[in-house]
């Protein structure tokens, strides 16, 4: 328990140096910014040493050994392909054993894996190193672990034989990588698959060197690692370690994974889409559109016959009437005027002439006088309220001639809709 002890002690002292630096301020340099066209160390080597737990049908604990703990060396190498994202080869190495009722298993395994490496704080809203010192990440991977183990007898501390845990008339021993026949002596190493996956945090001391601490469970793809088969799960196996890295390259220039990446750059260092951008080429397309084929949206009814082409000319503005009494116009009628208003101050050779219109309901008299009063409420709104000479503004009452069209294009609601307006043209 003691290494547990340590590791503790360890990672307390690491996590209150991380605090102390939370309130320091640091101006980020050049060479800490990961961007386009620099250059940077991205290989590393790291040993690491630390406990091997066993979890299989032969332990009689779910979380921490209550007797032998064994211990393993690990190295691994890891390749940095942007500060996010790394992969590595990695070697375990460490003795095995586990102990349930009258039986137990000893032995030893290899483990070597290929894993991928996430830092978590490099996809953050702000990515970097925390506070220029900090980096976790989670690992996973595939590997292979090549082990011999040997079951024994509790009371004797002899292998056991199939015979006596089997109630079979087998004499072969039960073992893998030992002879069946002589448990003593040495054969091909069994193999399994095995799939890690855990965590880790890492301290920069420099350049060259980092320190850290992970916990990997390595998941067995099959359940004989203490030559029992009877369990409910496959063994596993968790590997808890103190290590050192020693970063490649040159000693004044930064690691990958201890860069703060650039502006415009996404997670796996290609270049970011930016939303403004493609906001902006949305909005000019869409203007271009307008401008080839003015339509008019009111009430879900758009008109693809533009106004354009019925006047020849392109600065037309239009005021949609309701059915019935009209008794004021919108906030959005208001400013539409307001800007009408404008281009008329502003050009004193311009005229602006009303073209009314009204639905095909009615007779043909009461629609041209309705066309022609919704023609003197925008000349009556723009000379009062907004100070237009009234012999600028010239009235066109059309009734319900010249509707707007495809008339298919439109249901007979929507067309009416439409046609009770009054066009602004400025000439």
């Amino acid at each position: 328990m003691r290494i547990l002890v340590v590791i503790l002690l360890l990672f307390i002292f690491f996590g209150l140096e991380a605090q102390k630096r939370s309130n320091d301020e640091f101006m980020l340099t050049p060479d800490m910014i990961y961007s386009f066209g620099q250059e940077y160390n991205s290989w590393s080597v790291t040993a690491g040493f630390g406990p091997v737990f066993m979890y299989a049908d032969q332990s009689s604990y779910s979380l921490f050994p209550d007797q032998k703990i064994d211990f393993g060396p690990s190295v691994w190498v890891t390749k940095h392909l942007v500060p996010a994202f790394a992969f590595e080869l990695q070697y375990l190495q460490s003795d095995m054993s586990g102990q349930e009722g009258n039986y137990g298993f000893r032995g030893d395994l290899m483990d070597v894996s290929v894993n991928g490496i996430a830092i978590i704080n490099q996809m953050s809203a702000r990515p970097g190193p925390i506070n220029d010192k900090w980096n976790y990440y989670l690992k996973i991977g595939v590997g292979a672990t090549l082990f011999r183990s040997q079951l024994f007898d509790v009371t004797t501390g002899r292998v056991a034989q199939r015979s006596q845990v089997y109630d079979s008339s087998n004499p072969n021993y039960v073992v893998l990588g030992y002879d069946a026949e002589n448990p003593d002596e040495k054969t091909n190493r069994a193999a399994d698959i095995v799939l890690p996956f855990g965590v880790g945090v890492m301290y920069r001391i420099n350049n060259s060197f980092d320190v850290g601490l992970e916990s990997m469970l390595r998941f067995s793809a099959s359940d004989r690692l203490d030559n029992i088969l009877t369990g409910a799960t496959n063994d596993r196996y968790l590997f808890t370690n103190l290590n050192v890295s020693y970063k490649f390259g040159n000693k004044n220039r930064r690691h990958e994974r201890w860069t703060y990446r650039a502006e415009g750059m996404d997670m796996f260092g290609r270049p970011r889409k930016n939303n403004v951008d493609d906001e902006i080429r949305q909005l000019e397309e869409d203007i271009a559109r307008y401008e080839a084929n003015r339509p008019i949206d009111k009430d879900s009814v758009v008109i693809t016959q533009t106004l354009r082409i019925i006047y020849d000319q392109y600065d037309v503005k239009t005021i949609f009437f309701p059915s019935g009494r009209f008794d004021r116009f919108s906030p959005a009628d208001q400013l539409l005027l307001g800007r009408v208003a404008i281009d008329l101050l502003n050009y004193k050779d311009k005229q602006l002439t009303l073209y009314g219109y009204a639905d095909a309901l009615g007779e043909n008299e009461e629609n041209m006088e309705l066309s022609r009063q919704r023609c003197l409420a925008v000349k009556e709104f723009l000379v009062h309220e907004l100070e237009i000479a009234p012999e600028r503004i010239k009235i066109v009452p059309k009734g319900e001639s010249d509707p707007l069209s495809p008339v298919e294009e439109l249901s007979p609601r929507g067309l009416r809709m439409v046609n009770r307006r009054v066009d602004l043209v400025l000439e």
